[in-house]
């Protein structure tokens, strides 16, 4: 009987070691944002399924509700701040970045010019490498204004306020090189325009617990654990424009076929921007104050989903069961689903669009005279600036309310644990092409070494190949009774065969988290 135990054993350290080196290969595919902006997450490279617990889990799956990695019964935490800034133009130092980053959030003002247009090939090489005929960027934050987690024997409770937004915008590559690029064999010739905007206050309720009619049926030592954590949404102001223009001609054609289409949604501030420019009162001029762009305007609810199944490979659960002693070995296998849910858009809504218009065209349009970098309101101007806005073109033209989904996502996240060492990998894709999430598949590698139990030493790296990778960093101090967090992210990208790209492209730091035992 011994003997068959330590074979089942080996076999299962064996097929986790697999499994593991098979995530790792499968992951290391390509990347756009991280998951949530917690210190340690931001950390480990923006991801975290397996590995989060805490209130924070809430967010990103709430089966780990139910794994403590010290010992409490009781966890608060407040004031938790994350950022990520994905600039168009270089961010020289942290003064540039956190100016730039500011500015996300601050109505534009055509006092202020936007970007010079004095050096268009060094532009064009960091947002379009490799003939690339789209750039996207994207700026976030998050605020965890307060987070409460309490565990009982076979329970697992939490409640957490946050807010976060996102603002997305992507450019096509014509507006800044006069030259087509040839693609398919043809020449294509892009000038569109995406910029969305997307404020989020939510309240969430977390509940988990273990699987027992399952874990009965598995001979080895291990759990499965489901969570979920309904939650009330409160929409700040939106916006969702998106402009089409596309150019194509093969070598044999003497002039360009040329597709356009548009759409317009907004509510609140951004309506109140659309306003103005259409009744030409401040032309270019569409200013509200910050406070407008995150102040209620639509409502909504949501769920999060998650399971997580726990692995011990040696002879304890006290990840579970706090009174065992400290679990050394373990393999943790997460999958979960945010923001199940919708939103309804009742204040001040507007819609604009028309369906695709095709023509023909014998010239193409120049450069633009600043480039674009996405500041509420600044598409006005842009577009106006570049053969008109295609607002006065539409079709449609209603202030009917609508709805939106929540940035419904899905993850799968692998921890494995040896003693002090932890390593981590999460695979992720947006089932809505929206603000926070691309539908695109993210993938996030991060590892965690502690040579003092109170000083965690975290990396990790996000890699693409039509976006710019980064790396980040983060420690902190962990006690029985407190934590405090800090994590920076640092993005790469070859602007010039001899020029490296080296900037700050987000950080985050931890309000007081403390713990009852």
């Amino acid at each position: 009987m011994t003997i068959t135990i330590v074979t089942k054993r080996k076999n299962l350290l064996r097929l986790s070691t697999f499994l593991f080196l098979l995530f790792f290969a499968f992951a290391a595919q390509s990347a756009f944002a991280q998951i949530i902006q917690t210190p340690v997450n931001t950390a480990l490279g923006g991801g975290g399924t397996a590995y989060t617990t805490g209130y924070e889990s809430l967010f990103i799956n709430p089966a780990n509700l139910f794994i403590q990695e010290k010992e409490y019964r009781f966890q608060a935490s407040a004031g938790t701040f994350g950022s990520y800034f994905a600039s168009p133009l270089e961010n020289s130092d942290l003064n540039s970045y956190w100016d730039r980053y500011q500015l996300q959030t601050e109505s534009f003002d055509p006092g202020v010019q936007p970007g010079e247009a004095d050096n268009y090939r060094r532009f064009i090489n960091r947002n379009y490498p490799n003939g690339l005929m789209t750039s996207e960027n994207q700026s976030r934050g998050e605020i965890h204004w307060i987070g409460m987690h309490w565990s009982r024997l076979d329970k697992s409770y939490a409640i957490a306020l946050r807010s976060r937004y996102s603002n997305r915008y992507i450019t096509g590559r014509n507006y800044y090189d006069p030259d087509p690029v040839e693609l398919n064999s043809n020449l294509a010739f892009n000038r569109s325009l995406t910029h969305q905007f997307q404020s989020l206050h939510e309240l969430s309720f977390g509940y988990a617990e273990s699987f027992t009619f399952i874990n009965g049926l598995i001979p080895q030592l291990s759990q499965l654990i489901v969570g979920i954590a309904p939650k009330f949404v409160v929409s700040g102001a939106h916006l969702n424009t998106r402009y089409e223009d596309r150019y194509t001609r093969s070598p044999e054609d003497p002039v360009y076929h040329r597709e356009r289409s548009f759409s317009h949604y907004s509510t609140g501030a951004f309506s109140e921007m659309t306003n103005r420019f259409l009744i030409n009162q401040e032309p270019y001029n569409p200013r509200v104050p910050r406070d407008d762009l995150f102040r209620p305007t639509g409502y909504g609810a949501g769920l999060d989903l998650g399971l997580t199944y726990l692995i011990t490979l040696g002879d304890d659960l006290s990840v579970l069961r706090v009174a065992d002693p400290r679990t050394r070995k373990s393999l943790r296998l997460s999958l979960s689903i945010t923001d199940i849910g919708f939103i309804y858009h009742s204040e001040n809504p507007r819609h604009f669009s028309f369906d695709e218009h095709i023509s023909q065209a014998s010239q193409l349009p120049g450069q633009s005279d600043f480039f674009f970098q996405g500041r509420p309101g600044e598409q006005f101007r842009f577009l106006e600036a570049n053969e008109g806005h295609p607002i006065f073109d539409s079709d449609t033209n209603n202030t009917d309310t609508f709805s939106s989904l929540l940035p419904t996502a899905v993850h799968a996240g692998l921890l494995f644990q040896v003693s002090r060492l932890k390593l981590m990998g999460d695979f992720s894709f947006g089932l809505v092409d929206n603000m926070f999430h691309t539908t695109r598949p993210t993938t996030y590698l991060g590892t965690e070494i502690r040579l003092l139990s109170f000083l965690p030493l975290r990396a990790g790296i996000r890699m693409t190949p039509d976006l710019p990778d980064y790396v980040s960093i983060g420690t902190g101090i962990e006690t029985r009774y407190f934590d405090l967090n800090v994590a920076v992210q640092l993005r790469s990208r070859m602007v010039d065969p001899i020029e490296p790209m080296r900037e700050i492209s987000g950080f985050s730091m931890a309000g007081l988290k403390i713990y009852i035992p």
